[in-house]
C-alpha cells in the first residue's frame, strides 16, 4: 500500500511539474477584476487598455509602418440582454457604419456565428477605408457570458490582414472566463 501511495505521489508531482512547464511558456494574461485570461500572440506587446476604455491591448511588430493589434473590451450588460441576437447584431452594425462614415467608409466583408474556445460567439469582418491609399481590415468577435459582453477587435492593414490573422486566432482560442 505504501509503495502505491509513493507511486501516486511521484506521478502527481511529475504531472504538476509538466503542467507548470507548459504554463511557464505561455505568458498568459490574466485580468482578475474582469474575470478572464488569454495568451497574447507570441512576440506581441501587452499594453494597458484603460486609457482607451479597454481591458487590454496587444500590439504586434510594425508591418509596413503599422502595428497590427487587437484589444479586448468587457461591458456589463443590462439584465434583459442575455444573448447575441439579430437586434444586437443590427445595432452593432449601425454603430460600425457610423464609425466608418466618420473616418471615411466601411465595407462589410463577412459575418456569422462562431465558437471562441468553449463559448458561442459571433464575428463581423469589415474594411475601414480611411484615406485613398489607407485601408484597415478588422475582425470583431463578440461573446455574451453571465451578463458581460466581451468584444475582441483585431486590426491590420488590409493588405496584411491574412498574414496577421493566424496570430489573433491562435490567441483568441486561448480565451477563458474565470
Amino acid at each position: 500500500m505504501r509503495k502505491l501511495l509513493k507511486l501516486l505521489l511521484f506521478i502527481s508531482l511529475i504531472l504538476c511539474f509538466s503542467f507548470n512547464i507548459l504554463l511557464a511558456d505561455t505568458n498568459k494574461y490574466v485580468d482578475e477584476k474582469l474575470g478572464f485570461s488569454i495568451v497574447p500572440p507570441e512576440g506581441w506587446e501587452v499594453k494597458d487598455g484603460k486609457p482607451y476604455n479597454l481591458a487590454v491591448m496587444f500590439v504586434g511588430p510594425a508591418d509596413e509602418g503599422f502595428m497590427p493589434n487587437f484589444n479586448i473590451n468587457v461591458v456589463n450588460l443590462p439584465g434583459e440582454v442575455t444573448e447575441i441576437n439579430e437586434d444586437l447584431i443590427s445595432e452593432i452594425k449601425v454603430q460600425l457604419e457610423a464609425v466608418g462614415e466618420y473616418y471615411g467608409s466601411l465595407e462589410f466583408i463577412s459575418e456569422g456565428v462562431r465558437d471562441v474556445s468553449k463559448y458561442k460567439g459571433y464575428e463581423i469582418v469589415y474594411t475601414l477605408n480611411v484615406d485613398k491609399g489607407l485601408s484597415f481590415e478588422q475582425k470583431q468577435v463578440y461573446i455574451i457570458y453571465e451578463g458581460r459582453f466581451y468584444i475582441f477587435t483585431f486590426t491590420s492593414l488590409k493588405d496584411n490582414f491574412e498574414k496577421n490573422l493566424p496570430a489573433f486566432e491562435k490567441s483568441l482560442s486561448t480565451f477563458e472566463i474565470l
